[in-house]
């Protein structure tokens, strides 16, 4: 399980180390290191989905009616920016360009664990999130 909050900085080649925690949940519950990452469906973050996760999404996916325009847009922005990845000897991974740009990553990068994926937010972006959230949440009747 992806749980958890993780800051690490971003090189200027685009490199950043994906947190140990993370790494290890890998490991552990998908027995697989591998991960996709792609652009979030709705915020301009990015998402990272074991393989086995994305296998998933994507079978689900697949048995939606093609004409159906909003599972073309998701697959327009999401699908087509999916990048496999295993991490390197240091523990990590080459952000491409366009999804750097998505997300406004330029240095400082939040892991943010989502349970069965982790997003990754530029650090500034991220603390707007969480000041919405508060509201959105004070809005609402969640019960937990």
């Amino acid at each position: 399980m992806f749980q958890g909050e993780y800051i690490n900085n971003m090189d200027d080649k685009g490199r950043v180390s994906i947190p140990v925690a993370f790494r290890d949940a890998l490991k552990m519950r998908y027995d697989d290191e591998r991960f996709v990452i792609a652009r979030d469906a709705f915020d301009d973050c990015l998402r990272a989905y074991p393989v086995q996760e994305w296998r998933h999404l994507l079978d689900k996916l697949s048995r939606q009616p093609v004409n159906n325009r909003a599972v073309r847009s998701f697959s327009r922005r999401v699908v087509s920016s999916a990048v496999e990845y295993a991490v390197d000897k240091q523990g990590r991974v080459l952000v491409p360009h366009s999804l750097r740009e998505h997300a406004g990553l330029v240095k400082s990068v939040v892991f943010a664990g989502m349970t069965n994926c982790f997003e990754i937010w530029d650090e500034q972006r991220w603390k707007q999130e969480l000041k919405e959230s508060t509201e959105i949440l004070q809005a609402s009747d969640l019960d937990f």
